[in-house]
């Protein structure tokens, strides 16, 4: 039987990348969408479907862009309190702190050897991988086992 592997590196990008998105989410106050409030005329007379005012679309995007921007901040934020005090505090420092920050000044600060803090860090990532449901995976090759049928058909068998 074969048991899916975690790709590590894969897995490692998807997580850098939430965090990404989560600072960006930080950073930004509200969507700044706001309405035109220029009459438009027009000659030819309206159709027969309405597709809203600009003041509605400018609201309805609004709201949902403060909703996926609240699901995705609070979903992190949950995700990273999970962990423990030495994986939270090397996360926190390392990508959500307000100017970019080598390893080793982590490592540093928090009074870690390399090998420690590279460990501790791996560790951090696979959990809020798992918690987040960025898991990447590695690729196997599906075992395939030859049956004698009466149609001499390739049974695949996934594991």
């Amino acid at each position: 039987m074969n048991i899916q592997q975690i790709d590590t590196r894969k897995t490692k990008k998807a997580v850098e990348r939430a965090f990404a998105e989560f600072r960006r989410y930080l950073l930004q106050s509200s969507l700044d969408k706001m309405p035109t409030i220029t009459a438009q005329y027009s000659l030819v007379p309206p159709s027969g479907s309405f597709s809203g005012s600009t003041t509605e679309n400018s609201a309805v995007k609004n709201i949902d862009y403060e909703r996926k921007r609240k699901l995705v901040m609070e979903k992190i934020i949950s995700a990273v309190n999970k962990l423990s005090y030495k994986e939270r505090s090397i996360i926190t420092m390392k990508y959500f702190g307000e100017e970019e920050v080598y390893d080793y000044e982590v490592y540093t600060d928090l009074h870690l050897s390399h090998r420690q803090y590279y460990r501790i860090k791996a560790a951090a990532f696979q959990k809020l991988a798992i918690v987040l449901n960025l898991v990447v995976w590695k690729e196997q090759e599906n075992l395939i086992k030859d049956i004698d049928l009466e149609d001499s058909e390739i049974i695949e068998w996934h594991f």
